[in-house]
C-alpha cells in the first residue's frame, strides 16, 4: 500500500495540473455569460456537493460494506480497475448492441439502469477510498473520508473535458469493486 505522503503528494500534483488544465481550457472569445473563473468555481462547487454527498452516504449507510470495499481496492487495485472496465465499459456496450433486437431491449433497459445505480454506489466508494487514502488512519472509513474524497475529486470535475474523462477513469475503480461483489454474490 502506498504511503499517505505519496498519495498526498500525488493529490497535490493533480490539483496543480488540474488548475493548469482549467486555465488552458478556458474559451478566449469574448461574450460569454459568466467569467471563466465563475464557471470553474461553479463546476468545482457542484462536483464537490455531488461527490461529497455520494461518499458520505456510502460511508453512513453501509459502513461495513464501504470499509470492506475500500480495503479490497487497497489490496487489489488492478483487479478493481479490470472489473471497472468490464462493468463500466464492456457490459454497457454489449447491452446497447443487445438492445438492437426487440427481445434484447427488454433485457438491456433494466441492465443499463442497474449499471447506472452501480455507478452511483461505485462513485461513492471511490470518494471514500480517495479520502481514506489521504486522511484515514485506523482502517475504518467514515463520512469524513467521503467528504474529503469529494473535495479531492472535485478538482478534476472542474476541468471541462479532460477532467470528466479523468474522473470517469478514477471512478471505474469503485464501480469495479461493486460490480465484482454483485457478480460474486450472484454466482454463489
Amino acid at each position: 500500500m502506498p504511503s499517505k505522503q505519496a498519495v498526498s503528494s500525488l493529490g497535490s500534483l493533480l490539483a496543480v495540473l488540474g488548475l493548469a488544465g482549467v486555465a488552458t481550457a478556458q474559451p478566449t472569445a469574448p461574450g460569454g455569460s459568466a467569467g471563466p473563473a465563475l464557471n470553474v468555481v461553479l463546476r468545482f462547487g457542484v462536483g464537490f456537493v455531488i461527490l461529497a454527498v455520494l461518499g458520505a452516504a456510502a460511508a453512513a449507510i453501509g459502513p461495513t460494506y464501504t470499509t470492506n470495499a475500500v480495503r479490497e481496492i487497497q489490496d487489489d487495485p488492478g483487479g478493481a480497475i479490470g472489473w471497472g472496465v468490464l462493468v463500466g465499459i464492456l457490459v454497457p456496450i454489449g447491452l446497447v448492441l443487445l438492445a438492437l433486437t426487440i427481445i434484447g431491449a427488454l433485457v438491456s433497459i433494466p441492465g443499463l439502469l442497474l449499471i447506472g445505480i452501480l455507478s452511483l454506489v461505485g462513485t461513492g466508494i471511490t470518494a471514500v477510498w480517495v479520502g481514506n487514502s489521504v486522511i484515514g488512519d485506523d482502517g475504518t472509513v467514515s463520512a469524513t473520508d467521503g467528504v474529503a474524497g469529494g473535495l479531492l475529486l472535485a478538482v478534476p470535475f472542474a476541468i471541462p473535458v479532460v477532467g470528466s474523462l479523468l474522473l470517469n477513469l478514477i471512478t471505474l475503480v469503485g464501480l469495479g469493486v461493486v460490480g465484482r461483489g454483485l457478480y460474486e454474490n450472484w454466482t454463489d
